[in-house]
């Protein structure tokens, strides 16, 4: 387990469309929620929030504070501003200590410098990072870690088989064949990554052309008089997230 993340947060009083007031003035609404637990509406400071979504991600339990209340908790998600990045949003889940919880970590290569891939001047490339776990609250691990060393040729892999897992910590929809890292000789990594942007170019080119013909098609198929008509429902708009 890493060390303990703590983290104060206020009662909230504002909701639905009146937030935006509180992100203008550099708070964060959140909202605490769980099993056998009333969900409280809750603000945070902009630059506490962006603290313990760094230190705690979504796997690390949170020991949470609201009005003399401890609570352990997990982040089970996050929204940002597109532009900005801010946070504009956390939801934070109350758990037990001795529950078993789902949550996602990440995969972290260890001892990649030491292969003699690495030696040979070749490129070991992660191609997951991060794996879907399951385990007690109290022993939720920060990263599960893979040795690298022994990598030494090109088209060399690690797989999940190769993860170390912490006592207690099991793997959701576990398939030990699923590749966490490969070894490429660095010219044939330059031209795969070649290749793919091409692929990727002539795809947006397609449907950039397919566009545009509907649209050609669209205009021709309608007629020049036809008036512009604007429909109402009359059924009373969704509330609006917050």
């Amino acid at each position: 387990m890493p060390d303990k993340i703590t983290l104060s947060v206020k009662k909230r009083e504002m909701t639905g469309k009146r937030v935006a007031k509180l992100r203008q003035d550099g708070l964060v609404p959140a909202v605490i929620y769980g099993s056998d637990y009333e969900p409280r509406n809750v603000q945070l400071a902009q630059q506490d929030a962006q603290r313990v979504v760094r230190e705690a991600g979504r796997h690390v339990p949170i020991e949470l504070t609201l009005d003399n209340e401890v609570s352990t908790t997990l982040i089970k998600s996050i929204d940002r501003a597109p532009a900005r990045r801010d946070i504009t949003h956390i939801s934070f889940q109350r758990v037990r200590a001795d529950e078993v919880v789902t949550t996602a970590v990440p995969l972290v290569l260890i001892g990649e410098s030491e292969s003699v891939a690495a030696k040979a001047g070749l490129i070991i490339l992660p191609t997951l990072e991060e794996v879907e776990i399951r385990a007690k609250v109290s022993e939720l691990p920060d990263k599960i870690e893979v040795d690298a060393t022994n990598l030494a040729a090109a088209e060399d892999k690690l797989t999940l088989a190769d993860a170390k897992l912490p006592s207690g910590v099991e793997i959701v929809d576990y398939d030990p064949e699923i590749v966490i890292a490969s070894v490429w000789e660095p010219a044939a990594l330059e031209a795969r990554n070649a290749a793919a942007d091409k692929a990727a170019d002539e795809a947006r080119a397609k449907e950039a052309a397919a566009a545009a013909s509907t649209e050609t098609a669209a205009t021709e198929e309608t007629p020049s008089d036809q008036t512009e008509t604007t429909e109402t429902s009359e059924q009373p708009a969704a509330e609006a997230k917050e």
